[in-house]
This record gives C-alpha cells, sequence and structure tokens, in this order.
C-alpha cells in the first residue's frame, strides 16, 4: 500500500472543490470593488452627456461593480486560491493606499 500525496488527499476529499469555490468568492468580492473605483472613477471624469459626472459616475459604480464580480468570479475559478489570494492582497493594498495620507 502506498502513501497518498497532498494533493491526491485533496482531490478525493472534495477539498479542491471547495478551494474553487473560495476562490470565486473572494474573486467577485475583489472583483466587484476593484470594478465599481475604477468605473465610477472614469465615469465621473467624463461627465457624460449634459456634464454632469454625477450621472456618468452612478452609472460606472453600478455597471463596473457587476462586470468586476463577474470576472472576478471566473478569475478565481480558473486560477485557484493561491493566485486569487494574491489579487485580493494587492487590490487591499491599493485601496489602502488611496487614502493614506502623503509622505512628507
Amino acid at each position: 500500500m502506498r502513501y497518498l500525496e497532498l494533493n491526491e488527499i485533496s482531490q478525493v476529499s472534495g477539498g479542491e472543490f471547495f478551494e474553487t469555490i473560495g476562490a470565486m468568492v473572494i474573486g467577485s468580492f475583489t472583483g466587484a470593488s476593484s470594478g465599481l473605483l475604477k468605473a465610477a472613477t472614469v465615469g465621473g471624469n467624463s461627465g457624460g452627456i449634459f456634464g454632469i459626472g454625477i450621472i456618468g459616475n452612478l452609472g460606472g459604480v453600478i455597471v463596473g461593480s457587476i462586470a468586476g464580480s463577474m470576472i472576478g468570479t471566473m478569475y478565481g475559478m480558473v486560477n485557484g486560491w493561491d493566485k486569487t489570494c494574491e489579487w485580493f492582497n494587492a487590490t487591499a493594498e491599493q485601496w489602502f493606499n488611496l487614502i493614506s495620507p502623503l509622505p512628507k
């Protein structure tokens, strides 16, 4: 009888399935937050048809968060937990850097 490797144990126990589901969830949140921020910024800067930035900003928030959530879910499904967790950490650091004061 041979010993199972860690990868084989993960596949037999169903751990890879839950890892993929977790990566999809965290990818969805990460994609929604980054899509929301980027699309809202672009929409607010363009001003829209009448030059009212708040309408373009609102459209960017809605479309950006939905599209980012879908793309983030697919990213998590394809790349797995490790790569998606790195992406989440990088995005979280960018969010915190937006509100941090400038160095003197």
